[in-house]
């Protein structure tokens, strides 16, 4: 017996909601010699959040599209046909990876920055206060010069304690930021993608070159001013996006 034209354009529907979702998958991994559909989606799980949130779904969506496509008597005939919640769960899947969140939106906003003449009681006062562990340091015209830690603070007190005193009075950013590392930081638009956050991360890991912020600006200048930024401890926050959407 064949299936209702309901059923028969459900079934239509997840088919290319499916095929639409392996083609993201195929770009999102560079187009790969091996492009079956769960080699990808594992590969991507490791990658992205948002095929990790949805990858129960994906694998049995790839159960059922075998049995629509490979289990199909004719063309007007399926074995069996999607529910309508599945349909709309994998269009909402597609349409998520066709628009995925912005960066912006799990970034730490706004961003607190300090100058280089930003006197370094103000900036202790700001770590205690806002319990963080950094903070972009700025110059002239918005030109980023790099980041002030707690442990640069650290270091520059043990260089510079005489008799267990140190005068803070006249010490500003600048001189903190001559001991500071070489911190790798990165700079994303306003536009970019969550998944272009973490190739970000993916990259600098593979690089052996740890990523201590991505900086996220209007147009992904690192001289334009800070919209929001990202640490490794944002990145929580990308893996319970999936929950609270």
């Amino acid at each position: 017996m064949n299936g209702s034209q309901e059923e028969l354009e459900l079934a239509e529907r997840f088919e290319i909601a499916f095929n639409q979702i392996h083609q993201q998958l195929k770009a999102i991994n560079g187009f790969p010699k091996n492009d079956n559909f769960m080699e990808l989606v594992q590969r991507s799980k490791q990658k992205h959040s948002v095929i990790r949130h949805y990858f129960d779904n994906l694998k049995q969506y790839a159960k059922l599209r075998n049995a629509l496509v490979h289990e199909k008597i004719r063309d007007d005939y399926y074995i069996a046909y999607p529910h309508r919640e599945v349909v709309e769960e994998i269009e909402k899947i597609k349409q998520t990876l066709d628009q995925p969140p912005k960066a912006i939106e799990v970034a730490t906003r706004p961003v607190l920055f300090f100058k280089t003449d930003s006197h370094l009681t103000k900036i202790v006062e700001a770590f205690n206060r806002f319990k963080v562990s950094q903070f972009p340091i700025y110059g002239d015209n918005q030109r980023f010069l790099g980041l002030l830690t707690n442990d640069g603070v650290v270091r520059w007190l043990s260089q510079n304690m005489q008799k267990g005193c140190i005068e803070l009075e006249d010490v500003r950013a600048a001189d903190i930021l001559k001991l500071e590392k070489n911190h790798n930081v990165r700079f994303l638009s306003e536009n970019n993608s969550i998944f272009d956050l973490e190739s970000s991360f993916e990259r600098s890991f593979e690089q052996k070159q740890k990523l201590k912020a991505v900086i996220i600006t209007a147009d992904g200048s690192q001289h334009n001013k800070p919209l929001g930024i990202v640490t490794t401890w944002d990145l929580i926050k990308i893996d319970r996006y999936g929950d609270e959407s």
